[in-house]
């Protein structure tokens, strides 16, 4: 007897179609798992036989072989638990199938006969999208993650017996198409961004062309709070940027919502460069980089970072995504982030308010800022100081209708940077600019990224144009201290 079940199984934040085979033979009760299959897929056969007995069915008498394939690639976790025990099922003769056959099934099986939530659901349903299935069967409580699955035909069930009952046409359990969740309405609130109108101006600009930055200032003094404002002036995800990201969530195994809020991720400085890059093998799951996929990566105390986690920064940032390449092959992982990072000024933070306040010696000072390394601060497009605050300063904070006016700025400039409407640097301004930037000892990434924030400066005044002023704001934003930081770094 054979019996034959489509599933899939997660890899990195994709899924891998799979066959389930189950084959009964004559001989002593057993059964046979092949397919390279892992440790969580090899524990299924007491997930499912404990399952069988709960809803009442009876254990297949014989030789049971159940096969993963295509066999040559590694299959992990619990989602093969549904199709292999409709597979025993029929082998057996306890289940006739009327329909399901084109149809897609995933599930882990608890002891009772439940069916449980999974991990990955999402791109597992992705897999099933993109391999025309008929339908997907899924457990009830990955319901919401699989709404982001445009149209596909959902069956979401409780139990194995809902399953079978359904397979053979009988149950109330009726298919329905996949509609994602509705974005939840941003509240009106007021925003908190400290530094005065330069600084919320940098904000705009950084929101507006994705440019990443640096904060430096004394403890206290706003960085991580202009940090966190600079997440709510980013415009939200737009539909299919939100089930990517969706999508990520799941494979990490969190709370799937209908938010189009963009990611904010902020690790501790203690993280390591697994933590940072995610996990790979058997488990394989994202890490933050790719967690900030389409949104915020924020870094504080930048310096304090492990030196390998500050490197491996390098690549995504220009690629977009990672690689990470093991023993049993390779996985590439979206990383398409904006990074907002914090440091003081020297270990005690308070060098910027003059000698005077200052314990640091200049060994120390350089020391400590040559922790950023040249080709990583090559990488930022603004370095911005806040100033110290003093009693009585203004708290910056912008009422619910200003927030929504910047916001609104934005959105018109990035619509003007995406469609191209701005024209290229005039001949004199370039040449001036080359000219600035060769008395700095400036790199060609660098030329291109302050040209760069040149345009986002002129798309958010409604300018056609970067002119000679966008290049000195440019210019003050992206290289003031950026030359300090670069001769304490070596570069």
């Amino acid at each position: 007897m054979h019996s034959s079940w489509q599933g899939a199984s997660l890899r990195g934040v994709e899924g891998l179609s799979v066959r389930v085979e189950v084959q009964l033979a004559r001989g002593l009760p057993a059964l046979s798992l092949v397919g390279l299959a892992g440790a969580a897929t090899r524990e299924s056969r007491e997930r499912v036989y404990g399952a069988l007995r709960e809803s009442g069915f009876e254990l297949p008498a014989g030789r049971v072989t159940v096969n993963l394939a295509p066999a040559e690639e590694p299959k992990e976790g619990s989602a093969f638990d549904l199709p292999m025990a409709l597979g025993l099922l029929e082998v057996s003769g306890q289940l006739r199938p009327r329909r399901g056959r084109d149809w897609w099934f995933l599930g882990e099986l608890g002891l009772d006969g439940c069916l449980l939530p999974l991990r990955g659901a999402l791109p597992l349903g992705l897999a099933a999208l993109a391999g025309r299935a008929a339908g997907l069967v899924l457990p009830a409580g990955n319901l919401v993650e699989a709404s982001y699955l445009d149209g596909l035909p959902l069956l979401p069930l409780a139990t194995l017996r809902e399953a079978v009952d359904w397979i053979e046409g009988r149950g109330q359990a009726q298919p329905h198409r996949a509609q994602p969740p509705a974005a939840a309405r941003a509240e009106r609130a007021a925003l908190l961004l400290p530094g005065g109108s330069r600084l919320r101006r940098a904000m705009a600009a950084a929101a507006a062309g994705g440019h990443n930055l640096l904060l430096l200032g004394a403890p206290g003094n706003g960085k991580s709070t202009l940090a966190r404002g600079l997440a709510e002036l980013l415009p939200p995800l737009d539909r299919a940027e939100r089930r990517e990201v969706m999508a990520l969530r799941s494979a990490a195994g969190l709370a799937v919502d209908g938010s189009r809020r963009r990611p904010l991720r902020a690790p501790h400085h203690s993280l390591s460069l697994a933590g940072l890059l995610g996990r790979q093998g058997a488990g394989a799951r994202p890490g933050e980089l790719s967690l900030a996929h389409r949104g915020l990566l924020f870094l504080d105390e930048l310096p304090e970072f492990h030196r390998d986690v500050l490197e491996a920064l390098r690549e995504p940032m220009e690629e977009g995504s990672l690689v990470v390449s093991r023993g049993a092959g390779s996985l590439r992982w979206p990383a398409r982030f904006q990074l907002a990072a914090a440091m003081n000024p020297c270990p005690c933070g308070q060098s910027l308010r003059g000698r005077e306040h200052c314990r640091c010696t200049p060994g120390q000072v350089q020391r400590y800022r040559s922790r950023i390394s040249g080709p990583l601060l090559d990488r930022l497009d603004l370095i911005l100081e806040l100033p110290a605050w003093r009693p009585g300063d203004a708290t910056d904070l912008l009422s619910p209708v200003a927030v929504l006016r910047l916001r609104r700025q934005i959105l018109r400039a990035r619509r003007r940077l995406r469609r191209g409407g701005l024209q290229p640097l005039a001949s004199a301004e370039r040449d001036w600019l080359d000219q600035r930037l060769s008395e700095a000892g400036a790199s060609f990434r660098q030329r291109l990224k302050l040209a760069a924030l040149a345009a986002t400066l002129a798309a958010l005044d409604g300018r056609p144009q970067p002119g000679r002023s966008e290049l000195v704001e440019a210019l003050d934003l992206g290289l003031r201290w950026r030359l300090a930081l670069r001769a304490a770094a070596g570069g």
